[in-house]
């Protein structure tokens, strides 16, 4: 019950804002959309506010934070009547329902987040849940300045606080939660785009259930650009419906919230909702060019309500490109050709499986029946550069690289594919009924399918952890001192980079004890220095396999005086402990074992 309060807690100011400014013209899912984002939106632009201001989020003011939230909510409810909600929202509330079934299944083996991004975000969650806010470093754990985008981490430590979860159970949860609302924003952008209720449905079940992403996500922890992911395609809509009907102020102040949470999600979205502004501006010069005349109202509702999110966003923004190198990086790179070799494999692994070629196929008849049937062309011209860049050919737009493209490349598929499926069904036969009943065939036999192949959104390669780690992480945090330091197996990531490889690298997230290698997030703001004894000690320790000099010099220059080695899982086993003078066994929790160093002076 507490988790669903929770739940229902996250989406307050979303609710509040629909219940007075929401467009009643939008159907359930539409309006469900919308307050699911906007809710996001404000969560994190809250959290900077608080940053901005120095002001520590206390349970009192949290509580006073979300009765006014409740009581405006409220009072929109009894403004609004009876008109507030209509029979569409039934229908809405029972795909999400379906939706987060779907999704919370697909991670029912895990027990907790996946892989090693997952780690740093349950830090940080940790940190602002510590501190009681936004941090300006996530000190004592991880040295130098903080300026990663932090949207999802303040929902996650929101949703920690008001569910009791601790932070690792809590990404894991609202996670899964995050990916069942793609569904609702894709439907949110299909339907103004089309004003086909059909097509934004077709859209939302087939990123639901046809498409590896964003379930996939899951396999990887990208958590962060989920979230931005969720938000981008409602801003997005807004953006066409500012367009349409030049609203409002207190309208647009929607599309100025949601940018500012697309702009606090992730730098990625934050790139795509930019270069979807851009397309809308080509669209504009070219009316203006066409017709001899420029229609000021409609592009400055647009461009002042953007331009307000931004302003919003300029104190994390500014710290960004402080902190960064992001202001020195080419607008265009070409990548080079050893690393295209095997890109094309996976472009093609991650925009399947076979249901996945399918859509694409539809998708490609949708995009080109689309340029023909509508005047405007802003989606079309930004669904063509996201496929373009898509593509392996080498060319690197600012910092992303193709695959960063592939990851959400699955927007445009769906939405073009949905609208290539009712588009061609409805011209080829006129009788609406049957030709209803084909899309609906259709879009059974293509569900049934994807979902038998998405059934599992987790490559087994990327699980680190399982039951008996979360038991020996437990057994951690009750019976070692805070200042203990763990030697744990660790391997490659990336460049100067390395990560432990099974429950070891969750020491510091989970337990806040030291370990070797404190998460693949510890060369993010730190100094020169710092970064390279974390890697010289990661690669010290990915090559020790025996309790032999080079073990004993690493437990000296690291003080290490705790080891955690699993079974099967990185080079140094416990075989090669058994009879190693000066450490001895604790405790060992099926195929995980914890030592101590009895013998810190045993060194060469």
């Amino acid at each position: 019950m507490r988790i669903a309060l929770a739940f229902a807690a996250l989406l307050l100011p979303g609710l509040a804002w629909w219940l007075w400014f929401g467009d009643r013209r939008k159907d359930g899912a539409q309006a469900l959309a919308e307050i699911v984002a906007i809710s996001a939106s404000f969560i994190a632009l809250g959290a900077l506010g608080f940053y901005t201001v120095r002001l520590k989020i206390t349970p009192l003011l949290l509580g006073i934070v979300l009765g006014v939230c409740f009581g405006v909510a409220l009072a929109g409810l009894i403004r609004r009547g009876k008109g507030a909600f209509n029979k569409t929202w039934l229908f809405a509330l029972l795909g999400l329902a379906v939706a987060l079934a779907w999704r919370f299944w697909q991670a029912r083996e895990l027990v907790l987040p996946n892989w090693v991004d997952s780690q740093h975000h349950v830090l940080i969650i940790r940190k602002m849940i510590e501190f009681g806010g936004l941090p300006s470093t996530l000190e004592p754990y991880l040295p130098g300045p903080f300026y990663y985008h932090f949207g999802f981490h303040a929902v996650g430590a929101l949703f920690s606080v008001l569910s009791g979860l601790d932070p690792a159970a809590s990404v894991l949860m609202l996670g899964q939660a995050i990916s069942a609302c793609v569904a609702l924003s894709v439907y949110a952008l299909a339907k103004q785009l089309s004003k086909d209720w059909r097509i934004g449905l077709l859209a939302a079940i087939f990123v639901t259930f046809v498409t590896k992403l964003p379930g996939y996500y899951l396999s990887w922890g990208r958590y962060t650009l989920l979230i931005g992911v969720m938000i981008l395609p409602v801003a997005m809509a807004e953006v066409i419906r500012a367009w349409d009907h030049h609203d409002r102020w207190w309208h647009l102040a929607g599309l100025s919230l949601l940018t500012a949470g697309t702009l606090l999600s992730h730098y990625f979205t934050a790139f795509l909702f930019v270069l979807f502004l851009a397309m809308v501006g080509i669209q504009w010069l070219a009316e203006a060019i066409r017709t001899k005349s420029a229609n000021w109202k409609r592009i400055a509702s647009i461009v002042i309500s953007t331009f307000v999110g931004l302003v919003l966003t300029s104190r994390w923004y500014y710290r960004i490109f402080v902190y960064s190198s992001a202001a020195s990086r080419p607008v265009f790179r070409v990548m080079e050709a050893g690393t295209l070799k095997t890109a094309w494999d996976y472009l093609y692994y991650l925009v399947g499986p076979v249901s996945g070629y399918v859509l694409i196929g539809f998708g490609l008849i949708g995009l080109l029946w689309s340029v023909f049937k509508t005047k405007e062309a802003i989606f079309q011209l930004w669904a063509t550069l996201v496929l373009f860049f898509a593509l392996p050919t080498g060319l690197r737009l600012m910092n992303f690289r193709y695959d960063y493209f592939t990851l959400v490349v699955f927007i445009p598929i769906a939405i073009t594919s949905a609208f290539g499926i009712v588009q061609l069904f409805s011209s080829l036969i006129k009788q609406r009924r049957f030709a209803n009943l084909l899309i609906l065939v259709i879009c059974a036999v293509l569900s049934v399918g994807g979902a038998w192949q998405n059934a599992r959104a987790v490559n087994t390669e990327t699980i680190l952890v399982t039951r008996s780690d979360l038991e020996a992480l437990e057994w951690i945090k009750t019976h070692t001192p805070q200042d203990a330091r763990f030697f744990i197996n660790t391997a490659g990531w990336s460049q100067n980079t390395f990560r432990g490889v099974d429950g070891g690298g969750w020491i510091l997230p989970i337990t806040g004890r030291w370990s070797l290698v404190p998460t693949v997030f510890y060369p993010m703001g730190a100094d020169a220095d710092f970064v390279q004894t974390v890697a010289d000690l990661g690669m010290q320790a990915s090559s020790i396999t025996a309790c032999d000099d080079d073990f004993w010099l690493l437990v000296s220059d690291a003080r290490i005086n705790y080891l955690y080695i699993k079974e099967g899982f990185g080079s140094l086993q416990p075989q090669a402990l058994a009879a190693c003078d000066g450490v001895d066994q604790l405790i060992n929790i099926e195929d995980v074992h914890i030592y101590l160093i009895t013998n810190p002076e045993n060194t060469p």
